[in-house]
């Protein structure tokens, strides 16, 4: 039987997990934090700032690591999240591969299969970047469409899960 729990007052999945140092806000905003900061940096890079990449590598890794979430999938997340920052780098082209860092986000807030719709957003935002800007200067805009996509798409993922019932088909383990 599904809980009839109001969405106002249900708790995220992962606050339920034991945490062995932190607390759970202080490491969810921490988290978030740097990996939004690490992202940023990456794509400040270019080849007079390569310590940029080097710093906001090194962020976006200890932000996935902080979440408060289970180890597996904070560390399926770290990697391919990684990856597709980097791969931003080379233009508005690979703009659609931001759908990755919210996929992993999606994945270690264990939100239910209903919400990962949201990945249509960054995938939009992605193709109509590759579409409406072709040169290298114009990359600030993609990065910003493309990043609040994520962050929308994150947000509404949040949303769709506190509406369902509560252990409505998220991935629990």
């Amino acid at each position: 039987m599904h809980s009839l729990t109001p969405p106002s007052t249900r708790a995220e999945p992962t606050r339920a997990l034991p945490l062995r140092w932190g607390s759970y806000n202080a490491r969810l905003v921490a988290g978030a934090s740097a990996i939004l900061l690490g992202v940023a940096s990456v794509l400040f890079t270019s080849t007079y700032s390569l310590p940029f990449l080097a710093v906001g590598s090194l962020l976006q890794m200890a932000g996935w690591i902080v979440l408060p979430a289970r180890g597996w999938r904070r560390l399926v997340a770290l990697m391919p999240a990684l990856f597709v920052s980097w791969l931003m780098l080379a233009g508005s082209d690979f703009a659609v591969f931001t759908t990755v860092i919210l996929a992993g986000w999606l994945l270690v807030m264990q939100r239910p299969p209903l919400a990962w719709i949201t990945l249509a957003l960054p995938l939009a935002a992605g193709l109509a970047c590759s579409v409406w800007f072709a040169s290298y200067e114009q990359n600030w805009a993609v990065f910003a469409l493309s990043g609040v996509a994520v962050l929308i798409g994150a947000r509404l993922a949040r949303r769709i899960s506190r509406v369902l019932p509560a252990r409505s088909g998220s991935l629990e383990a």
